[in-house]
């Protein structure tokens, strides 16, 4: 009996990786968990680097705080937004590192910074 707790319970775990990592799966999130790496910052601040709309960025930036990677603090009317837990940037510095050394070794050039 315990081994169908731990399945269904390993069963649970990877539907919760596979949301997370819909959260994840847009490049706009992606940049603006880049944009936070370094401290919180305002929905108007976001929307100005990511170079998206107020709105759109609100829409991406309450897809990252239900999935709980982001976290908020009031400051009279502004909000702000920062990374809820640092091992998510650690995590897509991971992936982007992984993703770099492929496209290096198949030869393949990007113009972008790493």
């Amino acid at each position: 009996m315990h081994s169908a707790i731990s399945a269904k319970a390993e069963e649970e775990l990877y539907r919760l990786q596979a949301e997370f990592c819909k959260a994840m799966a847009h490049p706009t999130r992606i940049h603006v968990l880049r944009a936070l790496k370094h401290g919180e910052k305002s929905v108007n601040e976001l929307a100005k680097i990511v170079g998206v709309t107020q709105a759109n960025a609100s829409q991406h930036l309450a897809i990252l705080r239900q999935f709980g990677l982001l976290q908020t603090r009031r400051d009279g009317s502004t909000i702000y937004y920062s990374i809820a837990d640092h091992r998510i940037i650690e995590a897509c510095e991971l992936v982007r590192t992984c993703i770099g050394e492929r496209l290096k070794n198949s030869q393949i050039v990007l113009s972008v910074p790493p």
